[in-house]
């Protein structure tokens, strides 16, 4: 993964990375960490589905974000070593590797090919968050429906509709509708 996701070339990055790090597998419904938790390693997906969630002031859940693909880090903040934002959950059997922080914050500051990459993964995170910012200020609830089905092929048949609700700022029943209303156009 280190090689072939993320680019990495330097043989003794490599080398400390792929000693230190550890695929583990997590059940479906698994939480990874909770909001508020300082995590005390960085984590990579391999395969899965996750969520990342938190609670409004109504202590309902709301979901932040989703990571599915190869490499998606599994960060619930933007600094790492720091308490959690958000908290993430396995909405399917999910593999991940993980690396210690120490390890991380060392190399980042020995290794400018490290510190390179997570600013890239920081600022295609930071792009994420403020595309769907826009989109939910935007757009009605059919055109935030249709820019999820485009933006997140195929997730829509992995996740429930309570989930992609809540991320598009909905209720089941609204986004139930939207589906209904756009299946008799044939627009799904």
């Amino acid at each position: 993964m280190f090689r072939e996701v993320f680019g990495l070339t330097d043989q003794e990055i490599l080398r400390r990375l792929e000693e230190a790090a550890e695929v583990v597998s997590m059940k479906k419904g698994q939480v990874l960490f909770q909001e508020g938790e300082i995590p005390t390693k960085l984590s990579f997906l391999l395969s899965g589905l996750l969520r990342g969630y938190f609670l409004d002031a109504n202590g309902r859940d709301i979901t932040d974000c989703f990571a599915y693909e190869a490499g998606a880090p599994a960060m619930a903040c933007l600094g790492i070593g720091k308490p959690a934002c958000i908290s993430v959950e396995c909405l399917t059997d999910s593999q991940l590797v993980e690396v210690p922080i120490p390890l991380v914050q060392e190399l980042l500051e020995t290794y400018p090919q490290l510190y390179q990459l997570y600013t890239r993964l920081l600022l295609k995170a930071l792009a994420q968050h403020w595309g769907v910012k826009a989109v939910m200020h935007q757009y009605d609830a059919t055109r935030r429906y249709q820019w999820f089905m485009r933006t997140y092929p195929g997730l829509h048949q992995q996740v429930s509709g309570k989930h992609i609700a809540s991320f598009l700022g909905m209720t089941q029943v609204t986004l139930s509708r939207l589906r209904r209303t756009l299946r008799e156009s044939g627009q799904l």
